[in-house]
């Protein structure tokens, strides 16, 4: 995630003690196309990975096969993927050559500043999908999210052992009748067509459910299934990690290192010239992997993925706070919240608690900015520098005594994990940071090869090549709509195996089940797929719409639940 040149810093507190990054040179544009270097700290990236400031060496290339842009989750799986099965299937002793470009440090945009949830919208927004592309279609949709739970845990296992990747019960709360209602009924739809995959959901009403789930005495129902929690930074950084020490000539990273621009081909050069400050760099195929920033090097994609600031924290738990049943031997960090509004605000919470340290609550605003943006929101001034919205943040940093009840949450948690200097404050709100992330106005991720029109860009003339990837070209895989955890892993794989030419081939190792036996075409909906035709379409839905309108009408899956209450 993210390309923009990185700035001098130095971590200290705030009056408050949130952790803050101090800029050395403050001013920034008051509009950044491309990526700012975040002031807030993660709580994710602290302590730093061994890799967060790495450069392969000294002397920047001047030629590569494949350059990718970002470090986030999508850059891991799309390298992986990449470098693993051109292996398998060719010259060991000659791999790609791949250079991957981050501005700021490596896995320092959305992926290690979201809160680490694989929870999949399902029951949300199956039946609008259903309505909308039919139910073949729509089924393929769930399938393609639900595999992330399978997925993932098994490429942490193998890889990322510190990543904490695990199962968790994942518990949609109601605090509306109406939107109580409502969801009950698109899960019924959910359940009749997808009888097998719904078979972990349980509907939880009353008094029974605010017993069961420590809730206030304001929650009128939950809904159960299972779902997943993940450490999202140590797992990108530790896979990034295997690659540069398993390819450590052929895979490079390069972080404070932005792509200023795109040169394209030329009658005297037919390859696409990357201009950084480090210098010139030539290739073959560029990869847009920058999810929230992608309009800043693809000015077509500016209008159809939007940008949005959302707010982040880590909390101690109330000292009275039970987030586990008294059966589970599992211990802390088998949990997954999401709070849904009522049907005015029509926005989100969700939170899951980490396993060690001090069971930190990881809780976020959800899409409760989303509602108040306005078209021009991203260039407000605190939204322009990074800083996450006063009212956000103070909305983030007083709900949870609320959601789950003063009596449930008890006496506050007190320090118990510092032992000398530490970034983080000393009370209730650990941490405190925003990030951004990409709403598609047309719901769906945008994944392929980019079509000239969008980039401004032609592409580089047919020439000789290596028989080991397609024609050169410009690729892309963003948009996930606040849904990273659950598209951008397979939709990176998907994008990997197009650049290999292997979308139709259906001999292709996979983690877990899904895709096995199946080309590309076949396990990718259809509908993620980039295309003029599919980019002039959600073009005249943007151009229709303000910025806020925009947002809400993409947004997540988890928003459709609100799509049958009245004044959606």
């Amino acid at each position: 995630m993210g390309n923009y040149i990185s700035r001098p810093q130095q971590i200290g507190t705030t009056q408050e003690g949130h952790s803050e990054k101090r800029d050395v040179v403050p001013h920034l544009s008051p509009c950044p196309s491309l990526p700012i270097e975040e002031p807030t700290q993660s709580f994710w990236t602290y302590p730093p990975s061994s890799i967060a400031t790495h450069t392969s060496r000294d002397s920047f290339p001047t030629q590569a096969d494949v350059v990718i842009i970002g470090s986030g989750i999508t850059g891991a799986s799309f390298a992986r993927t990449l470098l693993g099965i051109d292996q398998e299937r060719h010259d060991v002793s000659a791999p790609l050559s791949v250079v991957m470009l981050e501005a700021q440090e490596t896995c320092s945009g959305a992926t290690g500043r979201n809160g680490g949830h694989i929870n999949p919208p399902l029951y949300h927004d199956y039946d609008d999908l259903k309505r909308s592309l039919g139910a073949p279609t729509a089924q393929q949709i769930m399938h393609f999210r639900l595999a992330h739970l399978e997925v993932l845990p098994e490429v942490a296992q193998a890889e990322a052992d510190g990543a904490d990747c695990r199962e968790v019960e994942a518990v949609d709360v109601y605090f509306d009748e109406t939107v109580f209602a409502e969801a009950r009924r698109k899960l019924n739809i959910y359940k009749a067509d997808m009888t097998q995959e719904a078979k972990t959901y349980r509907v939880w009403e009353g008094a029974e459910a605010r017993n069961q789930f420590s809730l206030s005495p304001l929650a009128v129902g939950c809904i159960t299934t299972r779902a997943g929690a993940i450490h999202p930074y140590r797992f990108v950084t530790s896979i990034l990690s295997r690659l540069l020490e398993e390819y450590p000539k052929h895979f490079q990273l390069f972080t404070q290192t932005p792509c200023t621009s795109i040169t394209g081909p030329s009658p005297t050069n037919p390859f696409y010239c990357v201009n950084t400050p480090r210098g010139q760099l030539m290739a073959s195929h560029m990869v847009h992997l920058t999810n929230a920033y992608v309009g800043g090097l693809i000015p077509g994609l500016a209008d159809t993925v939007h940008k949005v600031r959302e707010t982040m924290s880590a909390q101690r738990p109330g000292r009275g706070l039970q987030l586990k049943a008294a059966d589970d031997a599992n211990g802390h960090g088998r949990r997954s919240y999401v709070f849904f509004d009522s049907p005015s605000r029509k926005g989100f919470d969700y939170l899951t608690q980490l396993p060690n340290g001090e069971h930190e609550l990881m809780f976020g605003g959800g899409l409760e900015a989303v509602y108040d943006a306005d078209a021009g929101d991203a260039c407000r001034p605190a939204q322009s520098r990074g800083m996450y919205d006063v009212h956000s943040a103070a909305h983030v940093s007083g709900a949870l005594p609320v959601y789950f009840g003063a009596r449930n949450w008890g006496a506050e948690g007190e320090d118990t994990g510092s032992h000398g200097w530490s970034p983080w404050a000393a009370g209730r709100v650990k941490a405190l940071w925003s990030g951004a992330l990409s709403v598609s106005v047309d719901g769906f991720p945008w994944v392929g090869r980019v079509p000239p029109a969008l980039s401004g860009r032609l592409s580089p003339p047919s020439i000789e090549q290596s028989q080991r990837m397609v024609d050169s070209g410009e690729w892309v895989a963003v948009g996930y709509s606040g849904e990273g955890m659950v598209h951008a892993w397979l939709c990176a794989r998907a994008l990997a195996l197009m650049v290999l030419g292997l979308d139709t081939a259906t001999d292709i190792e996979t983690e877990g089940q899904y895709g096995a036996g199946q080309s590309v075409d076949e396990w990718l909906p259809g509908c993620y797929r980039i295309s003029e035709t599919r980019w002039k379409h959600a073009r005249r839905i943007s151009k229709g719409l303000n910025g806020r309108e925009a947002v809400v009408r993409g947004g997540t899956g988890k928003m459709k639940v609100y799509s049958g209450v009245d004044g959606f």
